[in-house]
């Protein structure tokens, strides 16, 4: 399969006339011939499910295509098969699921006890928040260690990816793979959340460390797996933000990251980070750990930078700058104009250096759609006055 996939995406390489090719040649280390648009359209797509308004096309892989062709956007995301790894327990543990309203009570039953997480749709904001974490105290940290014991994680969604590929180069895009979060990130997500965790970790550091232990070995199949697949990019789906993690991630993260970074990188892989809080505590500390590109960067007015300060925090590496236009702009306030004068900006800081435009972190339910076809257009626009420029020299 992974010959396939080569074959696949190594001609592109001479052919820098589409935004995949384009997209593809920065990977490698290479000039675009034109600036690469990236969106997450998927929040922007359930908020109109819930309104009623979603075209039901939309539901199948090739509507969803067919609507970033529309909208002239590269497609990138997609999370029916995002994710590569999938849990599994063995005896004794057993899940349970149950459903109250808006909320989802979800509990992992052991010999020795029962974890419980709370979460919560939010009809206003079309979004799912975590009311209660399956860890909160270090009776439950014990319990977590016991849990991860019973459990494993086997590949999915790679048997079918060539031909996947195939269908999305079709539509100019490329589907994207989600590893499983690195330890810490994962821990921080899906079972203990910020507070308690800094709790935990004052409290019992050494219980944190095992836990950590066993998701990092847990993982190694996957990694395995995708190293075997041979992908050109995978996405490491960690959801950082400078204001939770940089204190924490010389200790707990980094090695994590260089190791499967070393592994990728040995087999060919590209990989990206999904950094969609706060940029700049850690965004030094991921180009160092040495990530292809940095994915869903948020500047000002919604992020903590201007996109003049990451430039210069991101220095003279050749990482690809990922993002670069808030979610918040898509909404109101916020007009067109405001839009359009934002993009230009982003073109003209980050135009000499590898970037990838693109919404960070997504259009969010309110938004104006029809702005991504209007980015697409400008930016068409520039593409082309760039080329007469250089033509004229």
């Amino acid at each position: 399969m992974q010959h396939r996939i080569r074959e696949l995406y190594l001609p592109l390489l001479k052919d820098r006339k589409t935004m995949l090719s384009s997209f593809l040649n920065l990977l490698q280390g290479y000039s675009a011939e034109q600036t690469v648009w990236t969106a997450d359209l998927t929040y922007w797509m359930a908020g109109q499910e819930a309104a009623g308004t979603a075209d039901p096309k939309w539901k199948t892989e090739q509507g969803y295509l067919c609507l970033h062709q529309e909208l002239g956007v590269m497609p990138y995301y997609y999370y029916d098969k995002f994710w590569v790894a999938m849990p599994v327990y063995s005896p004794p543990i057993r899940l349970l699921q149950e459903q109250r309203g808006h909320e989802v009570i979800k509990q992992i039953v052991s010999l020795h006890g029962t974890l419980t997480e709370i979460t919560r749709f939010l009809p206003t904001s079309c979004s799912t928040g975590c009311s209660k974490h399956y860890v909160e105290s270090e009776e439950d940290l014990d319990l977590l260690v016991d849990i991860l014991e019973h459990r494993r994680l086997l590949p999915i969604n790679l048997d079918d990816y060539a031909d996947r590929m195939a269908i999305w180069g079709e539509y100019g895009g490329i589907p994207s793979i989600g590893l499983p979060r690195t330890p810490l990130a994962d821990l921080l997500t899906d079972w203990v959340g910020i507070e308690n965790m800094s709790y935990l970790l004052a409290d019992c550091e050494s219980k944190i460390e095992r836990v950590l232990d066993l998701l990092f070995e847990q993982e190694k199949p996957i990694i395995e797996a995708v190293c075997t697949l041979r992908p050109p990019l995978v996405h490491f789906p960690d959801n950082l933000s400078s204001d939770n993690l940089t204190s924490f991630y010389d200790r707990y993260m980094r090695d994590h990251h260089k190791q499967r970074l070393e592994r990728l990188h040995d087999a060919g892989i590209k990989a990206a980070v999904h950094l969609d809080g706060t940029v700049a505590g850690l965004l030094p500390k991921l180009v160092a750990a040495g990530f292809d590109a940095i994915e869903a960067i948020t500047p000002q007015p919604a992020g903590d930078l201007s996109l003049a300060e990451i430039d210069r925090l991101a220095g003279n590496e050749p990482v690809i700058l990922w993002g670069g236009v808030p979610g918040v702009l898509f909404a109101p306030p916020y007009s067109w104009r405001d839009m359009a004068s934002h993009i230009d900006k982003v073109l003209a800081c980050w135009g000499d250096r590898s970037f990838v435009l693109g919404v960070a972190d997504q259009v969010p339910p309110d938004g104006d759609i029809r702005f991504c076809r209007q980015i697409s257009e400008r930016v068409a626009q520039k593409n082309s006055a760039a080329r007469r420029r250089f033509v004229k020299k």
